[in-house]
């Protein structure tokens, strides 16, 4: 979120010729097989010190999920008026605090939305935590994975290892309902 407020709030409100090029080949890369570049990271975290590291793990998540963030935080950043910003500029509010006090409280349901999603797709992620951790940073989608086995599926213990996957994210998702729904339908209505 730290990168993609910036990048959203510089692609809505001060666009190039070059920014829907850039949102386009951001959707792209999220719609990009990622075996395509399992080989490289791979390669490049074992060099640098990553692989199997929590640290390893947070990296790929995040730089994996930012263009689809960015993009939606550039859907509601879009739906936010100029008017209101340049007020604030024309009170003296610099750049960062154009983006603290008058953007954010503004974009407050995106930005849950937003995250909810970002968290959602990172709970959910299998493909970069099966290939880049083993042990030392194991998520629970590597959990869930041990128990199949080549004997065969431990059916009860995975349908409970599941039921306890997806409860953390159905209460977060339960209470932040309400910001959830005003994010989802943000500008959908006039």
């Amino acid at each position: 979120m730290l990168i993609a407020i910036p990048a959203a709030w510089s692609m809505a409100f001060s666009p190039t010729k070059r920014t829907k090029d850039v949102l386009l080949w951001m959707l792209s890369t999220k719609m990009m097989p990622p075996v395509g570049v399992l080989v490289p990271i791979y390669l490049i975290f074992r060099t640098v010190g990553l692989l199997d590291t929590r640290s390893g793990l947070i990296f790929i998540l995040c730089l994996g999920n930012l263009p689809i963030v960015i993009w939606m935080l550039f859907t509601y950043f879009k739906e936010i008026p100029k008017d209101i910003l340049e007020a604030a500029r024309m009170d003296g509010a610099t750049i960062g605090r154009e983006l603290i006090y008058v953007l954010t409280p503004m974009a407050v349901p995106g930005l849950a939305s937003t995250l909810l999603l970002n968290l959602i797709l990172a709970w959910n992620e299998a493909f970069w935590t099966l290939n880049l951790s083993t042990l030392e940073a194991a998520p629970l989608t590597v959990f869930i994975a041990s128990y199949s086995s080549p004997e065969g599926l431990f059916w009860a213990k995975l349908s409970a290892a599941s039921t306890l996957a997806i409860a953390p994210i159905l209460v977060l998702g339960w209470f932040s309902q309400r910001q959830l729904v005003r994010g989802l339908t943000f500008g959908a209505v006039k």
